[in-house]
């Protein structure tokens, strides 16, 4: 058992000094998830409420003559460094679409979990796009450095925009910014385990078709008002990948029983897993909550967080 603190980071720092930009790439949990059943181009749509927390990847990146992405990536979490990392391919996306001479080179510290729902991956690659887009003198504007950010993936457009709490549909790309909340410590489980964002999927079409059920998930949009306050959060809070992910990875459910038990204000699972988290009213509760589950676990990290920042 490791028990973490994370420091808060900053948005937005940038040194020019030999040409290099630099920011940090924050991870997210999903404060409520619902998903619809497949459509005609084969992806889910789904309804999400996305929060930006303090634990951070930093990112560095300067433009270079020589052609291609390098890419280095350091730090505590393990990630690819070749051109399949997602902040590769934003550079390079990048590259082609503003008709760029030249290549980047990257170095990124890694300090978000990999596939565990927290969007470390998503964050790094919207990061490059917004320091990319620093870097040339007639920038893309929001638009459309968002339609570029929904060709890497679902969670890229939240964290181009740049809000700290979001309403998410479709395919993840359409979005609508809350209204501010106060921020409250969040604690995070981090299991040893990784759950493939395509395989539950998989295991939510299987329950579906197992049981016969149509989809009866309300627009989430119905709730925007009582969704303004923790109180109406906390009401809507819910993730249709949990009954399934806890079936087949037992082991998580047991984490988010234990993690309910300490009475926090909510606690979910974020995203498609394997990271949980819970909300609370203090940092005393927080850390006191910190303190009984490093007493009681084995295997997983704790973390603790703030958000939405």
């Amino acid at each position: 058992m490791s028990r973490e603190r994370q420091a808060p980071a900053r948005r937005g720092s940038s040194a020019v000094a030999s040409g290099w930009l630099e920011t940090v790439a924050q991870a997210k949990v999903n404060l409520r998830l619902r998903i619809h059943p497949r459509g005609p181009d084969g992806f889910h749509p789904i309804e999400t409420v996305f929060c930006r927390i303090d634990l951070a990847d930093r990112l560095r990146l300067r433009r270079r003559h020589e052609p291609g992405v390098k890419l280095g990536v350091s730090g505590p979490e393990r990630a690819p460094g070749g051109p399949e990392n997602l902040a590769a391919r934003a550079a390079a996306l990048f590259l082609e679409r503003a008709g760029l001479a030249g290549g980047v080179e990257i170095e990124l510290e890694k300090r978000v979990p990999p596939r565990s729902g927290l969007g470390g991956g998503s964050s790094d690659a919207a990061a490059v796009l917004r320091l990319l887009s620093r870097s040339v003198e007639s920038p893309p504007g929001l638009d459309e450095l968002l339609h570029v950010a929904a060709e890497l993936g679902a969670d890229v457009p939240f964290f181009v925009a740049d809000h700290p709490l979001a309403f998410a549909w479709g395919r993840g790309d359409r979005l609508l910014a809350y209204p501010a909340v106060p921020v409250r410590p969040v604690l995070l489980i981090l299991p040893e385990s990784a759950v493939s964002t395509t395989v539950a999927f998989a295991l939510w079409d299987r329950a579906r078709e197992d049981t016969g059920e149509a989809s009866s998930v309300e627009p989430t949009l119905t709730h925007w008002p009582s969704l303004s306050t923790w109180q109406g959060i906390r009401a809507g809070a819910v993730n249709d990948f949990e009954p399934v992910i806890f079936r087949e990875y037992p082991a998580l459910g047991s984490l988010r029983a234990k993690l309910a038990e300490t009475q926090p204000l909510f606690s979910l699972l974020s995203g498609s897993g394997a990271a949980l988290f819970a909300v609370y009213e203090s940092e005393q509760e927080r850390d006191a909550a910190a303190s009984q589950l490093a007493a009681e676990l084995k295997g997983v990290r704790l973390v603790s967080a703030r958000g939405p920042v």
